[in-house]
């Protein structure tokens, strides 16, 4: 793992927004698709045995649709981004209310952060998502390669992506053929 994939580097929130957008746009297009993805420094992976075609398609269509500046494409309902705020708005409650004296203060204060967090979850996660975990400005990255790989003994569709002052060079190297199957 890169040092880049572990902070919100501008290389992981710009694939993070791709991603998004990638699986917004798989999704209406079949609205009962199901996945889960997570984004890092080369790209992201979609944890789903999908066509590699039709991510593809999609993920260059999210592309354009960002640079023509449909940025709220790169927020996502059901981002993690929204799970981890909630998660932790509960938890901060949780330990304050613990400082309590009484038992009862303790518990009804636990369950009122933990309602305060199922109810800031999503809104708040939002803000976070759009202004520290994605960012929509993808002038200059470039696809470099979808394909399949294995993770845990099933397939996945992995999405590569590159600066584009590095795509030449990537692609001269024989890195755009879009296969990575392992």
């Amino acid at each position: 793992m890169r040092m880049a994939d572990l902070v919100f580097s501008r290389r992981v929130r710009q694939n993070h927004a791709l991603e998004h957008a990638t699986v917004t746009l798989l999704t209406r297009d079949d609205p009962r698709l199901s996945v889960s993805a997570r984004s890092n420094a080369r790209g992201f992976t979609i944890y789903a045995d999908l066509d590699v075609g039709r991510v593809r398609a999609a993920c260059e269509e999210a592309l354009r649709r960002l640079r023509a500046g449909e940025v709220e494409l790169a927020i996502h309902p059901n981002c993690g981004t929204n799970l981890a705020v909630g998660t932790s708005v509960t938890l901060i409650g949780s330990l304050w209310a613990l400082t309590a004296l009484r038992p009862r203060t303790r518990l009804a204060s636990t369950v009122a952060s933990s309602l305060a967090g199922i109810a800031v979850a999503r809104p708040l996660g939002e803000v976070v998502q759009r202004r520290v975990t994605t960012l929509a400005d993808l002038r200059d990255v470039a696809l470099l390669a979808v394909g399949h790989r294995r993770f845990l003994g099933r397939r996945v569709v992995e999405v590569l992506t590159v600066a584009r002052s590095e795509a030449a060079p990537q692609a001269a190297r024989g890195g755009a053929s879009g296969s990575i199957d392992q």
